[in-house]
This record gives structure tokens, sequence and C-alpha cells, in this order.
């Protein structure tokens, strides 16, 4: 693949600034400052009549066309508009998008189907949470996510294939709040602790080693590369990193712009990233804007985008 249009900048290293900790693992003690947590008041609030959007977080689905050499998303579609808490989206290779939602206080995984365009629920854990569900390279419908019970010793899971009964991966290793997978093999796990650390796991070895400290919460698989993106703080700002495991080293790829937070990436390697009511692409040395939805009184958050390029999935939540 092509990487002409990253600008790397190495020089990028800096003093790291501390990652403020607290994940929503225990589902029951969700706090405002609480990675993907919803704020306390969104589950009782109603649906904005004005925009059309429930209060609390939402997934939504939009198509991504190329229009003269640049990337849009339009046709913003809410496909959970609920009240309450609906986020992490990921797409299967199959086109079904993978999402979590939050119903009392508990999260659940759910898949919505492009075909039939309804939602099944995929796990039912009363005395459990799951988060980040991920489809498992190369197997056949396998998902792997985060399962937390009422404490924060949060550890990856995994349903080995469609159907298949749930267990856990790593026993031993957490507490965990995210993942991403450089292939069928190997997996970096995101480590709630102080600082923050993204380690390096073998699924057969279970040997683990530190890639970074002081992460982002968002991990992200890097296509055709067994590579994994992340984001940390440099004196410059906050940078898009990503440990390539064939070269063993990590490159920075770019700073995010202003109010840059959570980013995905395209099939072809177009890196995307989510700032207030935007989302915009590093394309031809520049961040060129995708979409905004502060019509729609919009801020996002996280990002996923389909196998074939075609659809974009993001999480919005009330702006302000």
């Amino acid at each position: 693949m092509n990487y002409s249009h990253l600008r790397l900048r190495p020089g990028l290293s800096g003093t790291v600034l501390p990652f403020v900790l607290a994940l929503a693992l225990v589902a029951a003690g969700c706090s405002d400052n609480a990675p993907d947590a919803p704020r306390p008041e969104a589950a009782n609030s109603e649906p904005s009549a004005a925009t059309g959007a429930p209060q609390g977080t939402d997934v939504w689905l939009l198509d991504l066309v190329r229009e003269d050499d640049a990337l849009r998303a339009v046709e913003p579609r809410n496909l959970t508009n609920r009240p309450g808490y609906d986020n992490q989206p990921f797409f299967t290779p199959a086109g079904d998008l993978l999402f979590v939602q939050m119903e009392g206080a508990r999260t659940d995984l759910w898949r919505w189907s492009p075909d039939t365009e309804t939602s099944t629920r995929l796990t039912a854990t009363p005395e459990q949470s799951e988060f980040s569900p991920t489809p498992i390279p190369g197997s056949a419908g396998g998902i792997s996510y985060i399962r937390s019970p009422t404490d924060t010793s949060g550890r990856l899971w995994q349903m080995p294939q469609e159907g298949a009964a749930a267990e856990v991966v790593f026993p031993d290793i957490g507490p965990v709040g995210y993942h991403a997978w450089f292939d069928a093999d190997n997996v970096a796990l995101w480590l709630l602790q102080e600082p923050s650390a993204l380690q390096l796991v073998g699924v057969d070895t279970k040997a683990a080693r530190t890639l970074a400290t002081g992460v982002g919460r968002s991990p992200q698989s890097v296509p055709n590369r067994r590579a994994v993106s992340f984001t940390r703080e440099t004196d410059d700002g906050r940078a898009v990193e990503l440990y390539d495991l064939d070269l063993e080293r990590t490159e920075v790829v770019v700073l995010l712009p202003e109010a840059g937070d959570f980013h995905a990436w395209t099939p072809d390697g177009v890196l995307l990233a989510s700032a207030g009511s935007r989302v915009v692409a590093w394309r031809d040395g520049a961040w060129q804007e995708v979409v905004d939805l502060a019509h729609l009184g919009l801020a996002l958050t996280r990002l996923a985008v389909s196998p074939d390029g075609t659809h974009l999935a993001l999480v919005g939540e009330p702006a302000g």
C-alpha cells in the first residue's frame, strides 16, 4: 500500500502528558469523565424534537463517497435513536455493524444487519458488561470483546465463531479497557492503569510487552499492515502514532486537528478523525472535511469504516 498521503513527523516524541484514566468497565459506577460512559442524566432524557437525536449517545450511519478526489459522508441515519447509551461501532467483514447498548446498569453487545435493517442482541449478561466488540481476524464470524464483572478487572473475551460459547482469552492480563488486532496471532491490549499502557500480547504464547504508555482510549488496526495505531499527547498536541509489528518500530503519523480525539482508517489507508461536530480526513498533507453534523446538534466521537469503504459509522451525542 502507498502511504505517501500520510505525512510522517518522527520528531514528535515529546513529553507524554498523563492520560486521565477512568474506564466505563463498571457500568454501575459510570462517572462523567469515564471513557465512553454516558452522562448520568442521559438515560432519562427524551429525544430532541429540534434535531431528531435522543439525549445520550447514538450510533449513526452515513454513506461514504468520493467526489473529485475528496471523501464525503452523506445521508446521516440514526440507527439506534433512543434515550441512553449506544456506542463503540465496529463493522464485521460481512458488513454488519457491531455496537454496545446499555440497558439499566449493564451493557451488552448488539449486531445491526444492513440486509434486514434490524438489530439483534448478541450477549445478555445481567451481572457483567461487555464492551468493544471486534471481529477476530481470520475467524468464521468470531468476535472479541472486553467483559467486566462488578469490579474493574476487565478481561479480553471471545466467541471464537458464530454461536460458539464465550471464553476468556487472557485470564491473567488486566484490567483491559480496549483492544485491536495486529493479526490472528497478536493483539494490542489497552490497560487501565496510571499511566495507561498499550501491550502487545501473543495469543498462543501469552507473552506480553509494553509498546507505549500514556495512550489514548481507541487503538485501531491499520488496514493491510500488521500494525495498530493509537493516540498520545505530545508537547505539540495529540498525535496519531502506529506500531508496525513487522518493522518492530513506532511511527508518528500526524497531529490531530484541534478538538480531535478518535480516529479510524478507510480500507485504502486514509486516516479519519472526529473533531467536534466534524469528521476530517488526512489527505495530501492537510486535514479535509468529510462531514459536519453541527446542524443536527451533535458532537462526534468514535468512528468505524465498512470493509468495502462505502459506509461510515460514528457515535454522536448532543453538543454543548
